[in-house]
């Protein structure tokens, strides 16, 4: 994971001169990037990392997100819209896809605590702890999330309620599905070795929606 709770408390550490602001907070991570890196040895991980970072980074001004943190593998960024997050999430699932990557992601929206380029609360614990339960190629979101972007298109699957380390209360959670926001995405294949063979990873606005296995020549 790209991120660890030591790091999350130095970007949540309080200070004086703050303003709060209510913002869309994103956390991504890329899945088994232990087992990749050690599959690849460092240059290609190295390699691969680096043009995983160019493409989030890509989507992030298109989507005018703010990257306030790149530890590892992962990312967190901040949005003044779900609807955005939720939309720079799907396209970024999509776009590492065709490099045969998948990341997971949690998301969530509160007021938050602003100083010196850092974000700072509670809510910043809540959107990392969420990731944490997100699975391969899938997008958590908190259900303030899914109330606030009512109306959006955005469909969501109900994934129970939860409660998250270190955070107070039971969070209900929720996945962002295949709905309106996918729709006119195309349907990209990328192909990624697995073992012997290798496997047609199929993605449409980020959903991955088919696979099949195919033997090398």
């Amino acid at each position: 994971m790209g991120h660890d709770q030591r790091h999350v408390e130095e970007l949540t550490d309080h200070g004086q001169g703050t303003t709060r602001l209510l913002l869309s907070l994103l956390f991504t991570d890329i899945v088994g990037s232990t087992r990749l890196a050690a599959q690849l040895g460092d240059r290609e991980w190295l390699r691969l990392v680096e043009m995983h970072h160019a493409k989030v980074r890509e989507l992030l001004v298109r989507f005018d997100g703010r990257e306030i943190d790149c530890a590892g593998d992962g990312f967190f960024a901040t949005f003044d819209t779900a609807t955005s997050a939720i939309r720079c999430g799907d396209a970024i699932r999509a776009s590492v896809g065709t490099l045969g990557l998948e990341i997971r992601a949690g998301l969530h929206t509160a007021e938050c605590e602003l100083a010196e380029g850092r974000v700072r609360g509670i809510a910043v614990h809540t959107a990392a702890r969420l990731m944490g339960f997100a699975r391969a190629g899938e997008i958590l979101v908190t259900a303030t999330v899914r109330d606030v972007v009512a109306g959006s298109g955005i469909h969501f699957e109900d994934r129970g309620s939860r409660s998250l380390r270190d955070v107070p209360g039971v969070w209900r959670l929720y996945a962002v599905t295949d709905g309106e926001q996918t729709a006119l995405h195309p349907v990209v294949i990328a192909t990624r070795r697995r073992g012997s063979g290798s496997e047609d990873i199929r993605w449409r606005g980020g959903l991955r929606v088919a696979a099949n296995a195919r033997a090398r020549t």
